[in-house]
């Protein structure tokens, strides 16, 4: 469970966190990044060539945690002053998303290629039964009696780097009907995972079992738990692993009706009325050299202070209760996704984006990432050198979420949460991203009525 801590330990003292870039990928002129929605994008593009330098995005999204952002503009950045809500099934997602230097250009009218470096970590807890979680963290720091069950739940941390060749072609041009292809090849370098599996446990704590103020723990059930070699004892830290590594992939397809036939080579103008994509996302895994899987029994009876001596969760798991059985483990599937998107041009500067990230991977799958579903709303105004966004969202696990975000020329920044972390007290997401390119536009007026 330390993992978990030192995760949300970076991510609110650092303050460091997004969600897909929600809204930016709406904007006809995100490049690069519209490429990791849906590699179609590489072609038939708004940039003759672009370049990134760096950007980066991360996200926090959950059910259990209640944050009221006011605290952290007065200073105060202690997330156990926040309330809980405990239920049976709480969920946390964490995901963090670094770009490196990457660029794309066109080899032609219909033919255009990129190349994408990448840096990224997941971390899922699934399903958890929101006061188990709270005891482990605490290291059943109570002083009342209290007893749980859980049926199961999962976790799985992941941290890898891509390095991705994307092609992307046009398939039919017609006066009023336009349809373009991509396809991302990846290899995968991995960096880190570990993972947990609990099953029938039973949690039983009193708090003067042996003495006054020295409680008793007595724990049935059983946990897995599997790690590879590359991951630090407390989950903050990645190397990497030789020979831990895997290929992936992406495919998407964009159509777009055009009822006024424009000059793609040379106009830098939205000239479609509706645009629609589909893609999947993150097909593939990374098979890991030198990691292992051990399952315990955690039938036993240990006092408080004995289950807070060992420092590491792994610790807790080989000293306190019996290991009844091992094995090698090896592939961890990357967190596969399909997304739909819908683009409707208003009045050429004014857009509104629908657009919906479902998840291929399902929540009792071990040792396999997920994202969060989502369903997306982004007015926007667009034009070349600059736009502005307002992502409306709801997401799973934290319900309704609204953001702002802009672009000016190389520079974007924005957040999916924004508004409401300013707005509510009650906030259960946060996010940021941003990032800097070198973009090289097409020739053309950035005005044209559709």
């Amino acid at each position: 469970m330390r993992i978990l801590t030192a995760f949300l330990f970076l991510l609110f003292v650092n303050l460091t966190s997004a969600q897909n870039y929600f809204g930016y990928l709406s904007d006809n002129y995100s490049g690069l990044h519209s490429l990791t929605l849906n590699p179609a994008n590489v072609t038939g593009s708004k940039f003759r060539s672009e370049i990134n330098l760096v950007s980066a995005n991360a996200s926090f999204n959950n059910d259990y945690f209640v944050l009221d952002f006011s605290d952290l503009f007065e200073g105060t950045d202690d997330i156990e002053n926040s309330s809980f809500t405990a239920k049976d099934n709480n969920n946390f997602v964490i995901n963090t998303d670094v770009m490196g230097p990457s660029f794309m250009f066109n080899l032609s009218p219909k033919h255009s290629v990129g190349i994408i470096t990448r840096a990224r970590a997941f971390f899922n807890v699934n399903e958890i039964k929101g006061e188990l979680f709270d005891a482990f963290e605490d290291d059943f720091d109570s002083g009342n009696d209290f007893s749980l069950t859980e049926d199961e739940f999962t976790s799985t941390l992941h941290a890898w780097a891509e390095f991705g060749v994307v092609y992307g072609r046009t398939l039919i041009d017609k006066e009023q009907h336009y349809l373009k292809g991509g396809v991302t090849f990846k290899y995968l370098q991995g960096l880190g995972n570990a993972y947990t599996k609990g099953s029938n446990l039973s949690v039983d704590f009193d708090a003067d079992g042996f003495a006054p103020a020295l409680g008793t723990i007595s724990t049935t059930g059983q946990i897995e738990y599997g790690s590879s070699k590359g991951l630090s004892e407390n989950g903050d830290d990645f190397e990497i692993e030789s020979g831990s590594n895997g290929f992936g992939a992406d495919l998407g397809f964009i159509y777009e009706w055009r009822p006024k036939a424009t000059d793609l080579e040379n106009d830098s103008r939205s000239n479609y009325k509706l645009k629609i994509g589909v893609s999947i996302t993150d097909i593939g895994s990374i098979n890991y050299k030198d990691a292992d899987a051990n399952t315990y029994d955690i039938t036993n009876t240990v006092d408080e202070i004995t289950f807070e001596s060992e420092e590491d969760f792994e610790d807790k798991l080989n000293n306190l209760y019996t290991r009844t059985g091992s094995r090698d483990f090896t592939k961890v599937n990357l967190p596969t996704a399909l997304h739909l998107t819908a683009d409707y041009n208003l009045d050429t500067q004014f857009f509104i984006n629908l657009r919906t990230d479902l998840s291929l991977r399902k929540a009792t799958e071990l040792n396999t990432n997920k994202i969060d579903n989502s369903l997306v709303v982004t007015p926007r105004f667009e034009r070349k050198w600059f736009s502005v966004f307002v992502p409306l969202s709801i997401m799973d696990y934290s319900g309704f979420n609204a953001g702002f975000g802009f672009r000016a020329g190389p520079l974007f920044l924005g957040s999916n949460t924004v508004l409401t972390n300013l707005l509510s007290s009650e906030s259960k997401a946060t996010n940021v991203y941003l990032g800097l390119k070198i973009p090289i536009y097409k020739k053309g007026k950035s005005k044209f009525k559709v």
